[in-house]
């Protein structure tokens, strides 16, 4: 079984402005849990913490090599403390830089549309025929609902494709409409 989905761009304030070096442009040392950065630069050992109740392996640079370097501007924010950045350990990290490689590919995007078709036959019935919350206890009579909902949902479908019922329109944003009407 594979999970598919998409897994968000590297976060960091460098790789969201597009200046400085994000966490890819960082060389790391997995035997010696040691971070090098671009300049050149080794970081202090790695040290293991807990956020958000995920372990990650924390790189540290020293103080006077990152006050003294003439990328510090865009590399940290802090006016006093030297960069760090964050990483999950190394099996998971290969996996998720696999993965954000994956999903620039159009095999994996066709793939995704798949998923976005579910998710949007999971919305309708959710909205329509309330499945998120079950009338029944048991799991028999639960599977029943189910069933019965998914019946509802495709005789619903089939319903309006035979009366040729037009598509509700993708809403516009307002951004959006105010730039048609400035345009047209």
């Amino acid at each position: 079984m594979t999970l598919l989905g998409p897994i968000v761009a590297d976060h960091s304030q460098q790789a969201k402005s597009g200046e400085g070096f994000g966490k890819s442009a960082f060389t790391i040392d997995w035997d010696l849990r040691q971070a090098t950065c671009p300049r050149g630069k080794t970081s202090t050992p790695a040290r293991t913490l807990r956020i958000k109740g995920h372990e990650y392996l924390q790189f540290r640079f020293a103080k006077a090599d990152c006050l003294a370097c003439p990328d510090r501007h865009p590399c940290t924010a802090s006016a006093t403390r030297p960069r760090s950045i964050a990483l999950l350990p190394r099996p998971l990290h290969e996996i998720q830089v696999q993965n954000r490689l994956d999903q620039q590919t159009e095999q994996w995007q066709r793939r995704y549309a798949i998923r976005a078709g579910i998710e949007a036959t999971l919305s309708q019935t959710v909205r329509s025929n309330g499945l998120r919350r079950t009338r029944y206890r048991g799991l028999a009579k639960t599977h029943v609902q189910h069933v019965l909902t998914a019946i509802a949902c495709n005789l619903t479908r089939t319903a309006d494709w035979i009366a040729e019922t037009p598509r509700g329109r993708t809403r516009s944003s307002r951004f959006h409409t105010l730039c048609t009407a400035a345009a047209g």
